[in-house]
């Protein structure tokens, strides 16, 4: 038992003799204080919708994210496709369910739909989350058909110019373990692209930016590309728009 030093303040002296989860003030079923982890809330982002001209065509690229839960287990609908000249290109659709695993990082698993040019189901498992010096992570390994799989990598940082103007670097690769030559991909180290967003937040909720982006294939990928008369590589600049609600 802790003994207390003469003169220190009662902690419970302001309540009048009354405690949590019991007294005429207390809520059936025990504990009734509530810290902000235990509310169900939800949240929709459009994390990127922005259009680049390139060349004699306009594309539309649109990442957006949807999520319903508590601070610790969460359900996630997460939708990313690209549009040239209102046709898509390639498009995903993914269900996901988080539970963090540590106070930065959560596990996610669930299903991924590919839609577009090459539709196709996969599993997906990974994790997300904020590396040290506050870099945004996100890892997917999918699983598919026929023993097709694939390794998405993303990395993101905010770095704040001033308190509205945010320059944001970001990465992404992808693998693949399998060569499809119907789908265009070959196999091991396949794509990559590197961008820089430049977005001012009129509100948190509103920030329309500019940015430039440069993509490339690598390996079977890029071959695959060539022969059909399409580069293997793109560089192009964007106007955009991030909100959430």
């Amino acid at each position: 038992m802790v003994t207390l030093p003469e003169g220190a303040r009662d902690p419970h002296a302001y309540s009048n003799g009354y405690v949590v989860g019991s007294g005429a003030y207390a809520l059936p079923g025990g504990h009734a204080a509530h810290m902000g982890s235990h509310v169900y809330n939800g949240g929709f982002l459009v994390d990127r919708l922005e259009s680049a001209n390139t060349g004699a065509d306009r594309t539309t690229h649109y990442a957006l994210n949807a999520w319903f839960g508590r601070d610790f287990r969460r359900w996630w609908l997460l939708s990313d496709g690209e549009k040239l000249s209102g046709k898509t290109l390639e498009a995903s659709t993914e269900l996901l369910a988080s539970r963090a695993i540590s106070s930065y990082w959560d596990a996610v698993a669930g299903m991924q739909l590919d839609t577009g040019e090459g539709a196709r189901p996969w599993l997906s498992v990974g994790v997300r989350g904020l590396a040290p010096y506050w870099f945004e992570v996100d890892g997917r390994l999918l699983l598919g058909e026929s023993g097709q799989t694939a390794l998405t990598l993303e990395t993101e940082y905010d770095l704040r110019l001033t308190q509205k103007l945010i320059l944001q670097p970001m990465a992404e690769l992808s693998f693949h373990g399998k060569t499809l030559a119907k789908e265009g991909e070959g196999s091991g180290f396949s794509e990559a692209s590197v961008g820089l967003r430049l977005r001012y937040e009129f509100t948190p909720r509103f920030a329309p930016y500019v940015g430039v982006e440069h993509g490339r294939q690598f390996g079977d990928t890029a071959d695959f590309s060539r022969r059909q008369g399409q580069s293997s590589r793109d560089t192009h600049v964007m106007l955009g728009l991030r909100a959430w609600f």
